[in-house]
């Protein structure tokens, strides 16, 4: 008889041998299972409509609970879970940071009524792409536990801190940024605001706005302990501003440049900074 073939290696053993690679791919296949099909049926997801990509959304938090669990067992998913809950000390920062997309709101509306533009309403800010029109609260909390947790959990809560440890605070946040916009590929297909965009606006608008979410929600994660709940909070209350009927115009606009202004200086502070000095260093999971 000829030599027992080599056993193959559990599925666990190939995780915790890479769990951040594990994490990436159950995250694009979990959510992309779901909205190839959707992309592929040529219906089209808008502010106020029924058709949702919503569900996708949760991608990486299952991506990350699992991986969690085969890496670290219970005692992994609960260190995972409980930055979702983390409100970090003191509260005054924690809340400065978490809601300050409401303040560029407050600019671009105290722009906009210096230049004479009508206020949105109650009810623009509850149209949001990929919800019927269900009112603000559901809405907001739709909004929440999809952009808010269901990616938050994952890019920031798991994989940031991994990718920070190999690559350093800031390569391993632009590392993150450049996979969080792949994920997105299946948008350009299906979301009407994505289907709109020229290649110029894909690179400059999409492109350089995501990168400087990236390096904004790093910074609220240092300044908040590794807080998902922060980043899952900034992450709800930008894009009320940006993917709503309301956020269309000059409060898009004020708002993102805010965020690309941020960021930049961000870079600028980080740039030749020894590591233990970090301005966007997330703590490792426990």
């Amino acid at each position: 008889m000829g030599p027992a073939a080599p056993k193959k290696a559990p599925i666990s053993d190939l995780v915790a041998g890479h769990p951040v690679s594990s994490f990436f791919v159950l995250a694009y296949t979990i959510s992309w299972g779901y909205w190839i099909p959707l992309a592929l049926s040529g219906l089209q997801v808008a502010p106020g409509s029924r058709v949702t990509h919503l569900p996708g959304l949760l991608g990486p938090a299952l991506a990350a609970i699992i991986v969690a669990a085969l890496t670290g067992g219970a005692s992994g998913v609960r260190g995972l879970l409980r930055r979702a809950v983390l409100v970090s000390h003191p509260g005054w920062r924690f809340w400065l940071y978490s809601l300050s997309p409401l303040g560029f709101l407050a600019l671009a509306i105290g722009l906009g009524a210096l230049l004479g533009r009508p206020l949105p309403s109650v009810e623009e800010f509850g149209r949001y792409s990929g919800l019927p029109a269900i009112g603000l609260a559901p809405v907001l909390l739709l909004v929440f536990l999809g952009n808010g947790l269901g990616e938050e959990l994952g890019w920031r809560g798991f994989a940031l801190p991994r990718l920070q440890l190999r690559c350093g605070a800031l390569g391993g946040t632009l590392v993150l940024a450049v996979l969080w916009a792949g994920w997105h590929l299946p948008a350009f297909f299906m979301v009407e605001t994505y289907r709109q965009m020229s290649a110029l606006t894909v690179v400059g608008g999409f492109g350089l706005g995501l990168a400087s979410g990236a390096l904004v929600l790093a910074r609220v994660c240092h300044q908040t302990q590794g807080s998902v709940l922060a980043a899952a909070l900034w992450h709800t209350s930008y894009n009320m501003t940006s993917a709503t009927a309301a956020g269309r115009g000059i409060i898009a606009a004020v708002t993102t440049a805010c965020v690309m202004i941020w960021a930049g200086v961000l870079v600028l502070g980080e740039w030749r900074r020894p590591r233990e000095t970090s301005l966007l260093s997330v703590p490792a999971a426990a």
